[in-house]
């Protein structure tokens, strides 16, 4: 059977639904949303302070960045290419043009161009050709001194993603369990003209089946993220990028990379 690419995936009647509840009642995935919000937040009062935000959320699912900053910035766009996720999104959103498109197939968004540009959950799922489409597109919408942020929510640094990684090769090794490292992070985006800025590490202690409670994971997460060397344990980091400047062709990523990314 043909593997079926993440663009159609979400794609059924219901899978908004499904995916509201997923957040709802998950433990674990409160939890993190949770961080996402506050670093969201803080990244949007370190990079864009006195500046009019131009925001776009890609991959916008049943809204949830969008509705979290619609009323912070001056405009809000988001797409996604599933019907049943946009109509849940529809019911919270307010002030955000809300566009259903694959962008990676006709960029129809252009020549608009966004000075803060949100991707969350999203490309550690695509495979490898999405997600480049999908970053090279992005790029094309960026504002020449914008800012795209996206996340990585199965980091291969993680302890607890690396058991179930190995879990899952061993009972299934011709599935797929998609994980990806902050290496391939960087590599990513330094692919598609990028650098990364900063990444800001989420959730550290996720144990598998094990129930850990909300003030727990607060106490380690605060703990753990002040400390540089930890960063890449993290499960599901949250990057910063920019377009390169006055980069060598022939220069790899960490020989330009700045210090706010843990190496």
């Amino acid at each position: 059977m043909a593997e079926v690419s993440y663009r159609e995936s979400h794609k059924y009647e219901g899978k908004g639904a499904e995916y509201e509840q997923y957040y709802r009642t998950g433990a674990w995935q409160r939890f993190l949303w949770s961080r996402e919000q506050e670093i969201i937040l803080k990244i949007l009062e370190k990079y864009f302070a006195g500046k009019d935000v131009h925001l776009l959320d890609f991959a916008c699912g049943t809204g949830r960045i969008a509705a979290l900053l619609e009323d912070r910035v001056k405009t809000s766009t988001a797409v996604d290419v599933s019907v049943s996720m946009l109509a849940i999104a529809r019911q919270k959103l307010e002030r955000t043009e809300i566009v259903e498109a694959d962008i990676t197939a006709g960029n129809i968004l252009k020549p608009r161009t966004f000075n803060f540009i949100t991707a969350f959950r999203f490309f550690l799922n695509a495979e490898p050709e999405l997600r480049r489409a999908a970053i090279g597109a992005l790029v094309e919408l960026l504002d020449e001194e914008g800012y795209l942020v996206f996340n990585n929510h199965q980091s291969l640094g993680s302890p607890w993603t690396k058991l179930l990684d190995v879990r899952h090769r061993q009972k299934n090794p011709e599935g797929i369990f998609n994980v990806m490292s902050i290496e391939e992070m960087k590599e990513l985006a330094w692919g598609a003209g990028l650098e990364i800025l900063e990444v800001f590490p989420v959730g550290f202690f996720h144990p598998p089946k094990i129930p850990v409670s909300y003030r727990l994971n607060r106490a380690i997460d605060n703990l753990a993220s002040r400390l540089k060397c930890l960063n890449r344990f993290s499960e599901s980091p949250i990057a910063v990028c920019r377009r390169r400047k006055n980069h060598r062709v022939d220069s790899s990523p960490d020989k330009e990379m700045t210090d706010g990314v843990d190496r």
